[in-house]
């Protein structure tokens, strides 16, 4: 996360939040898997979130990093009866249109974050993660699905001044945003023997985020919480 440590000031958790990561001492996880063919010794493999469009001046995408693999995660799939989109085998061969519509699935998981060791270090005080807690994460979330948006406020003028504006962040509503979810990484050996959607990486946008603060320090700054996460999945027809 380019730029967010500052000796001197805090930056402010908005728009500007790109990724987030983690103390290593809560990463410090042993990893008792067998040695690869090649030697390689993998440590534990951790999932993620990742916008599928860039955004910003920047070009850069908003990833959120999971602190915890979930436990569980709920896929199903249905036929949507009321979507009269028809299939490909009963359109005309003129027709070369592919339909952006939903995929008739939802995913469900949920996540745990953890900024113990951010609040209770010091020489971390003086960090996004260190100042705000898991809004640190949850903030990487809202980046995510639209929530920080970006709106120009106006100043009002004096004797001195015309009236200027500057851009500030502004919560706003959740969005249709494309992501994509990400659980476990392949075999080398087996990288390419399954599409995507068998290795547990998923496309679509969350429509549902349910969060809940567990913990706060004396300031009444989260340092932990429970994210559950619905996301309806699309088609990746053009994609993966």
């Amino acid at each position: 996360m380019a730029g967010k440590k500052k000796t001197d000031a805090v930056t402010l958790p908005g728009s500007g939040i790109y990724d987030n990561s983690f103390d290593r001492r809560i990463q410090n996880i042993p990893s008792y898997l067998p040695r690869e063919t090649d030697g390689t010794n993998y440590s534990l493999i951790r999932g993620y979130m990742v916008t599928a469009f860039p955004k910003g001046k920047t070009g850069r995408f908003y990833m959120l990093n999971f602190l915890y693999n979930p436990s569980t995660v709920q896929v199903s799939h249905s036929i949507d009866a009321a979507n009269q989109v028809m299939p490909a085998y009963t359109r005309s061969d003129q027709d070369t249109g592919t339909p952006l519509t939903a995929a008739g699935g939802t995913l469900q998981f949920s996540l745990l974050f953890d900024r113990s060791y951010e609040m209770s270090d010091p020489s971390q005080f003086n960090t996004v993660e260190g100042t705000y807690g898991v809004m640190a994460d949850i903030h990487v979330l809202y980046n995510l699905v639209g929530i920080n948006a970006k709106q120009q406020v106006w100043s009002s003028a004096t004797s001195s001044d015309a009236a200027s504006t500057q851009n500030g962040d502004v919560v706003g509503i959740m969005q249709m945003n494309p992501v994509w979810v990400n659980f476990n990484q392949a075999r080398y050996s087996f990288a390419d023997r399954l599409p995507h959607m068998s290795r547990m990486a998923y496309f679509g946008y969350l429509n549902s985020i349910d969060i809940s603060f567990t913990h706060f320090t004396q300031r009444m700054t989260p340092v932990r919480c429970a994210v559950s996460i619905g996301m309806q999945l699309m088609s990746t027809v053009g994609w993966a």
